[in-house]
């Protein structure tokens, strides 16, 4: 099942405006990388590892993030996966975790992980829904940088 570009540009677009937001690559990539191994997203990931090697994850951490309990990772970003993974079970940021991530992180970047966590969540849905396949290859996410961030558009998503 395929459905039109112009229906998933502007939603494209969005996603890829949170590369010009207020987390740290680092961040954002944890963000979306957790997000997508707790949906069991293999598009997601596929697009997003390389991105998360960019932004200066290596690949043992990058194993971590995905592991049901991650470990040896410091303390704001346990708290990040702490805060995606309440999104993702509870629909909300619990009063615990938003108390630690205070002490960490601004409104603003509290507010942008937790967008992007339920935007994540949601392309995941879509994508299962969808059925759409894999791409031959990830996507080059220094073209898209240095297109500031406009992705070339297949016929079909």
């Amino acid at each position: 099942m395929h459905c039109p570009v112009a229906m998933v540009k502007p939603f494209l677009d969005f996603g890829l405006s949170f590369r010009r937001g207020n987390l740290e690559p680092k961040l954002r990539e944890l963000v979306i990388l957790r997000m997508a191994s707790l949906n069991g997203s293999p598009y997601e990931l596929m697009h997003h590892v390389s991105a998360a090697k960019m932004a200066g994850w290596s690949e043992q951490e990058i194993s971590s993030i995905k592991l049901t309990q991650p470990t040896g990772l410091d303390e704001k970003y346990s708290i990040m996966i702490q805060l995606v993974d309440d999104c993702s079970q509870l629909g909300k940021v619990s009063d615990p975790t938003l108390e630690k991530a205070a002490k960490l992180f601004s409104v603003a970047q509290i507010a942008e992980a937790t967008l992007l966590a339920g935007l994540y969540r949601m392309l995941a849905c879509f994508l299962k829904t969808m059925e759409v396949e894999l791409d031959q290859e990830a996507l080059s996410w220094i073209e898209i940088d240095r297109s500031n961030g406009t992705v070339r558009h297949k016929a079909s998503a």
